[in-house]
């Protein structure tokens, strides 16, 4: 039974008293791929050229016949070596074919893309703001208000390209949208219609019902301004 190439190896060290690390100071071969070889374990190795150069330098140091060791390796373990090889060329051409190049004409293309996307969003933005009903934010007054005297500021914000009502009186508004009013209250409920209205009459309307209650002092002041016209006019007469 011929024997395993590990198996001659290691006879044949044995039989020139020789340990594993007295031929390693000799041929400066790491001791593990030594073993390797003597094990028969090829795969520890990088490639075939590797494991074939180490055991033709490790045959010829134990005066092996480099010639009958050669035709045993390949007749044992060099066709395991090719398949194993040719089995990763296969997986490295593989992966080329779906591996992802990233190329100025790709770079050039994406931002293309990216600048198209963005360009449409903007343009929907403004279509969807234009055709839409404007938007009409009121911070002041709350609805429910009960005031005690009769003047009410009254402050919100719009579309810039909206114009504001507030009864039906067109009201001023800053560069921004944002606008400010006095509004004169009468004693009571007074209920107050903000409409916004863009250039396509779109419309947002907004109802505040404040309540102006004189305290009073307010009337007691009231009152003294009117006697006091009263007088005035009687002495006029």
């Amino acid at each position: 039974m011929t024997k395993s190439i590990g198996k001659l190896l290691v006879s044949q060290r044995e039989k020139k008293k020789l340990t594993v690390e007295d031929i390693y100071k000799f041929i400066k071969i790491h001791p593990k791929y030594l073993f390797a070889l003597e094990n028969d374990d090829y795969s520890v190795f990088k490639g075939k050229v590797h494991a074939k150069g180490f055991l033709k330098v490790y045959s010829e140091f134990l005066d092996l016949n480099l010639d009958e060791v050669l035709a045993l390796w390949r007749r044992e373990y060099e066709g395991g070596f090719e398949a194993a090889e040719e089995e990763k060329k296969v997986r490295l051409k593989n992966l080329e074919t779906y591996s992802f190049v990233l190329t100025p004409q790709i770079i050039l293309t994406a931002l293309g893309v990216l600048f198209c996307i963005l360009f449409f969003s903007y343009l929907f933005y403004q279509y969807k703001n234009y055709t839409d009903a404007p938007k009409l934010d009121i911070y002041y007054p709350q609805n429910n208000l009960l005031l005690e005297q009769d003047v009410l500021d009254v402050t919100g914000r719009t579309d810039i390209d909206s114009e504001v009502f507030i009864n039906n009186q067109k009201i001023i508004l800053n560069p921004d949208g944002s606008f400010a009013t006095s509004i004169k209250l009468k004693e009571g409920i007074n209920s107050l219609k903000i409409t916004a209205v863009n250039k396509l009459s779109k419309k947002t309307e907004l109802i505040r019902t404040v309540i102006y209650r004189p305290s009073k002092i307010n009337l007691e002041k009231t009152e003294e301004t009117s006697e006091a016209t009263e007088s005035t006019k009687s002495n006029e007469m």
